[in-house]
């Protein structure tokens, strides 16, 4: 059901308007001013499809209570108000449009004409938000594909190599790791797993033969390896929708002393993403069988890393290659270990479920037993949204309960008793039901004007209430 807020110091309006409204299957909240409906509004987690809000209004007019309402309450712009007026001014009109107002119903008002205007606004509002949801879906099912489409490419540049089979996306993995540990963000962890995985992309361009040669290397075939870092570059520029994709490919062999190829660069002239590269690179080509020779005992990985320092490798970033070295104790970090394998499976699916954005209910809220969170989803949609309901819950906390105890304080009955409505309906549809359940008994006590009864269960309310700040906002952290 279609739910709308009608603000209207006219309480005959308010009233016809709701009832027509009512009868077309729309639930109605009438409320008298503006400070009335951003008290009433302030820490609601589901909000009204539509605001049909008047404008000459006492205390502040529908203008000001529009921007203070956008500003506190919607600045993204995605509940549809209409203006509700009298006057018909074309100045007036301009500036509610400029002010985000999607229409002007004009008063007296045609039952047909306000019913068509609100259907016809809340179900373009309805399509709007359906085709963002689309567009992110699509969206998180095409970098889904993009990173299987990438591990299959290195998985078939790797394939070149008898001796190296998973070496990209274990340089990939590593890289993760360092990044992580360098403070970057996940979308940037993600961007830096990519690189990794399409590194040696240029190989493709090696001849087999080369690759898989167990002797030592001509100085002509060295030049051919020496190659596919810009043969790398040459691909990867062209994916300009990504274009660090190809400064990972191209870098890797640099050095910080400038002793590097393709381009001879030293120290912060290579992008970092590429010196974080270059570490988990030669970590595997040291931890990993290769043609030449078996892989390097762990201790004799750590010192050579240690000894690139300052020269091939940057001291930062070697030294936190060194302190994942030291935590793997029992060498399960490296190709052939089992555990090192699950490592690799795990990285490679928790990298898959960020880029698919498929957020998990946060375990410390699955055991906070004041919410029902089945009920909390199933008013918020999806997992995100409930999640940012629950913040803003929080974060109205302290200022709504203050406000309830100062209007019970002060003997303002009607101002109360517009809280508790607004905090029975924000609470329910986070799933704190017993929140809820008593704010209904309290509101239909300030209906009757039942001062008393106010009096002796306010306490508790504000009690219960108060007690889901910490917790809540502890989420939030995590």
């Amino acid at each position: 059901m279609d739910w709308i807020i009608i603000v209207d110091d006219d309480s005959e309006i308010r009233a016809l308007a709701a009832s027509i409204l009512t009868r077309e299957g729309v639930r109605v909240t009438g409320l008298s001013s503006g400070l009335e409906l951003l008290g009433y509004i302030e820490g609601m987690s589901l909000f009204p499809d539509l605001i049909l809000l008047d404008i000459e209004m006492p205390g502040i007019d529908g203008f000001e209570t529009l921007v203070r309402f956008k500003d506190k309450c919607d600045p993204d712009g995605e509940i549809p108000v209409i203006f509700f007026t009298g006057i018909n001014d074309k100045e007036m009109e301009i500036r509610g449009l400029q002010l985000g107002a999607v229409d002007f119903i004009r008063k007296p008002f045609y039952p047909e004409i306000l019913t068509l205007r609100i259907k016809r606004a809340i179900e373009l509002s309805h399509l709007q938000k359906s085709l963002s949801r689309e567009v992110a879906k699509k969206s998180r099912e095409n970098s889904r594909l993009t990173l299987h489409v990438v591990q299959t490419l290195a998985e078939t540049i790797d394939a070149k190599d008898t001796y190296t089979n998973g070496h990209s996306s274990r340089v990939a993995i590593y890289s993760r790791l360092i990044a992580g540990r360098m403070g970057y963000s996940e979308e940037d962890q993600d961007n830096i797993y990519m690189m990794g995985l399409l590194h040696d992309v240029g190989k493709i361009g090696v001849p087999d033969w080369i690759i898989n040669k167990t002797s030592h290397l001509t100085d002509e075939e060295f030049l051919e390896i020496k190659k596919h870092p810009v043969v790398g570059d040459k691909i990867l520029k062209k994916i300009t929708e990504m274009p660090l994709l190809a400064c990972g490919a191209r870098w890797h062999h640099e050095r910080i002393d400038g002793n590097g190829y393709p381009d001879g660069l030293k120290g912060d002239e290579i992008p970092e993403q590429a010196r974080i590269i270059a570490v988990a690179d030669a970590y595997d080509a040291m931890t990993s069988n290769r043609s030449y020779r078996n892989q390097l005992p762990q201790d004799m990985v750590r010192d050579e890393i240690e000894k690139g320092k300052g020269t091939q490798f940057d001291p930062r970033i070697a030294d936190i290659m060194i302190e994942l070295i030291k935590e793997d104790v029992r060498y399960e970090m490296r190709e052939g270990a089992a555990e090192g394998s699950a490592l690799h499976q795990r990285s490679e699916e928790e990298t898959i479920r960020h880029m698919d954005d498929m957020t998990a209910l946060p375990e410390a809220l699955l055991v906070l037993t004041e919410l029902d969170t089945s009920l909390g989803l199933e008013y918020c949609g999806e997992i995100e949204d409930y999640l940012l309901a629950l913040q803003i819950f929080a974060d109205s906390i302290p200022s709504k309960a203050a406000k309830i105890k100062e209007a019970l304080d002060a003997g303002d009955i009607q101002n109360y008793t517009t809280l508790v409505h607004s905090l029975k309906s924000s609470a329910r549809a986070i799933g704190a039901i017993d929140i809820s359940d008593l704010a209904k008994e309290l509101e239909a006590a300030g209906n009757a004007e039942d001062i008393a009864g106010i009096k002796e269960r306010t306490p508790q309310l504000l009690e219960k209430y108060s007690a889901l700040e910490a917790p809540l906002k502890a989420l939030s952290k995590d």
